[in-house]
């Protein structure tokens, strides 16, 4: 599987954007698994299925709150922008 990378930057647009690289990519790999016979998969290769797609929903599910601290963290810095402006 590709890494997205989706925490190896802070600009929310980047970071963004690799999100959705990989929720297109978790939605054309589920079509793809979706017209598989499972039944004809050896064990290995259904392991391998199955480990990829507990990456996946793990990388997804830290990519969004990954993006949620970008925002605040992005909230915070024009918090204090402004309170330093305002102190001067």
């Amino acid at each position: 599987m590709k890494d997205f990378a989706i925490t190896s930057t802070r600009s929310f647009d980047r970071a963004a954007q690799r999100l959705q690289d990989l929720e297109r990519y978790a939605d054309r790999r589920d079509q793809l698994l979706a017209g598989l016979d499972l039944d004809l998969l050896g064990p290995d290769q259904l392991s391998r299925i199955f480990a990829e797609d507990e990456q996946i929903n793990e990388d997804l599910a830290w990519g969004h709150l990954y993006l949620a601290h970008l925002a605040e963290m992005e909230a915070l810095g024009s918090s204090f922008r402004t309170d330093l402006r305002l102190a001067a």
